[in-house]
C-alpha cells in the first residue's frame, strides 16, 4: 500500500516505522520545517539547541523504549537516580525515594521516609491511594467524572500531600492544576508507575530529543525508502461518493494519492480540516470537544554552575513546574563551546500552569522565573545570566479535564481510508511521548489489518 502520514511527531513517525517495517510506501507531509512536533528541537542562530519542552523517558515507556531500539538509539539516553526530587526555598532539597524492595513495598517504604510529607500525610495517602493500587482499567475509567483534587478528598487523603506532591505531578503530566485534570489519568499513571520499581526510573537524553530519538527514527524510515516531505502543510480531502479520501491537497496546491491516509496532527489542528460531510458523524464532532493545555519552556544559559543535581527535579509555589540542568543530564549537548554554553549550568524549566503567560512578554516571564531561580538555587545570585529563551505552546496536549476520556476515538474512522494518530486518540496511557508511540502503533496495525479486508 502507499500510506501518506500527516504529522512528524512521535505519533506519525512511530506508525511510519511500523508500516516501512511491512513494507509498505510511506510519504509524510510535516507543516514545519523541523520534525518532532511537541518533541521539537532546533538550532538558533548562535548555535544552542531550543527545545519545545523539558522531555524524559520514563522506565514504563516500554513502546517508546522498543521503537528506540529498533531504529538504533537505544543507548540515546541514560538513567538517572531513581528519585523525585523538589527544590525548595535557600538551596534546600527534599525527596522521596523508593526503597530497594519489591513494590508496592518499595512506594510504601519509600513513602514513609519522604522528608516534605509528614506522618499524617503518609498515613492517608496509603489509605486514601489503594483504591489506585489495587484497581483495574475498568475503575480509572469509572472514576473520570471528577477532578483528581475531588477523589483526593473523597478518599481521605491529606491537603498537604495534594498540594506538596501531587499538584506537582499533575503539572508536569498535563500542565493542568488538580482541581481540573481528571482523576482518571491521575490514578491510571499512578496505577501504572507507582506499583512498579523500574517504571518510574528517569532517562534523560543524552544530546536533546531531536538529535537522540527524531533523527534516528527519520534515517530509519528513509534508510526504508520513506519519504518526508516538510513545509507540506496539510489544506483539505477531496471525497470520493462514499466519502472516502481521492486525494489530500496541500496549503501550495500539491496533491496527495495514496490507498490510505493517517492523521498524526494535534486534535485542534486535525478538525480544523474536516469535510463538512463528515461531521454528520458523532466520532468527528466529538473530536471537537478537545482543547490543549497552554504551556511554555524557558531556558537559562548561565556563566557558572547553580546546581550539581544530575536529575529531573520539581518544585511547588514556582512559575515552573518541572525542571532540569541540561548541562548536566544531556552529557552531549549544552557543554562549553556548544553555542552559548561556557560551562556553567543551563536550566530547561516547564511552566506550567501558563493560561496567563501566553500574552505575557517574554521579558516578564523571564524576569518571573530568575526571581524563582534565586529562590530556590542561592548561587543563582552571583551568577551573570548569559541568554535566555521562551517557547510558548498555546495549545499543547489535550487537557485531561473530567469527561473527556470517553470522547478519546479509536484509531479506525467511520471513512475506510482514513485513521488517527497521536496522544490524544485511545490508548492506555494520557497524553505523553509513550502515548503518542502506542498510537502510531495501533494505527498502523489496525490500517493494515482493516485495509487488507477491503
Amino acid at each position: 500500500m502507499k500510506v501518506a502520514i500527516f504529522g512528524a511527531g512521535v505519533a506519525g513517525l512511530s506508525a511510519a516505522i511500523d508500516l516501512v517495517d511491512q513494507g509498505h510506501q510511506v510519504e509524510i507531509y510535516e507543516k514545519r520545517k523541523v520534525l518532532g512536533g511537541k518533541v521539537s528541537v532546533w538550532k538558533d542562530s548562535e548555535g544552542d539547541s531550543i527545545e519545545s519542552g523539558l522531555h524524559i523517558v520514563f522506565g514504563g515507556y516500554s513502546q517508546l523504549q522498543d521503537y528506540l531500539e529498533r531504529v538504533g538509539a537505544a543507548s540515546n539516553y541514560q538513567w538517572k537516580d531513581h528519585a523525585l526530587v523538589y527544590a525548595e526555598s535557600d538551596g534546600r532539597q527534599s525527596s522521596f525515594r523508593k526503597a530497594k524492595l519489591p513494590s508496592p513495598w518499595a512506594e510504601i517504604v519509600g513513602g514513609l521516609q519522604a522528608d516534605f510529607l509528614t506522618m499524617w500525610d503518609k498515613i492517608s495517602l496509603i489509605r486514601g491511594l489503594l483504591p489506585a493500587i489495587i484497581g483495574n482499567e475498568e475503575y480509572f475509567r469509572s472514576q473520570d467524572s471528577m477532578t483528581y483534587s475531588e477523589w483526593h478528598r473523597l478518599r481521605g487523603a491529606s491537603e498537604h500531600s495534594l498540594q506538596k506532591l501531587w499538584r506537582a505531578i499533575a503539572l508536569a503530566m498535563n500542565f493542568i492544576e488538580p482541581n481540573v485534570i481528571s482523576a482518571r489519568p491521575m490514578i491510571t499513571i499512578f496505577k501504572y508507575f507507582g506499583t512498579d520499581y523500574t517504571s518510574t526510573k528517569f532517562g534523560f537524553f543524552r544530546k536533546n530529543p531531536g538529535e537522540s530519538m527524531i533523527e534516528p527514527m527519520r534515517q530509519y524510515i528513509q534508510s526504508r525508502g520513506g519519504r518526508i516531505f516538510v513545509d507540506a502543510k496539510l489544506s483539505r480531502f477531496e471525497l470520493n461518493s462514499d466519502e472516502t479520501i481521492s486525494r489530500a491537497v496541500l496549503q501550495d496546491g500539491h496533491t496527495i494519492e495514496a490507498d490510505a491516509y493517517i492523521s498524526a496532527l494535534p486534535a485542534h489542528n486535525i478538525k480544523k480540516i474536516f469535510p463538512e460531510t463528515w461531521l454528520t458523524h458523532d466520532y468527528f464532532r466529538n473530536i471537537f470537544r478537545f482543547e490543549g493545555s497552554p504551556v511554555a519552556n524557558c531556558q537559562l544559559w548561565f556563566d557558572r554552575k547553580i546546581t550539581d543535581l544530575d536529575n529531573l527535579m520539581f518544585s511547588q509555589g514556582t512559575i515552573f513546574a518541572t525542571f532540569a540542568d541540561v548541562s548536566i543530564t544531556c552529557p552531549e549537548d549544552f557543554q562549553e563551546g556548544m553555542g552559548s554554553a561556557n560551562g556553567g549550568s543551563v536550566m530547561s524549566l516547564v511552566l506550567a500552569p501558563a493560561h496567563d503567560l501566553m500574552d505575557m512578554p517574554n521579558e516578564v516571564i523571564t524576569q518571573l522565573v530568575m526571581k524563582d531561580i534565586h529562590d530556590r538555587f542561592p548561587k543563582s545570585r552571583d551568577a551573570r545570566l548569559l541568554k535566555s529563551t521562551i517557547v510558548k505552546i498555546p495549545q499543547s496536549v489535550y487537557k485531561a479535564v473530567p469527561d473527556i476520556d470517553q470522547y478519546r476515538p479509536d484509531q479506525i474512522t467511520p471513512v475506510k481510508n482514513f485513521f488517527l494518530a497521536g496522544d490524544y486518540t485511545y490508548q492506555r496511557y494520557l497524553a505523553s511521548m509513550e502515548g503518542a508511540a502506542l498510537s502510531g502503533k495501533q494505527a498502523a496495525e489496525k490500517l493494515m489489518a482493516q485495509m487488507a479486508k477491503q
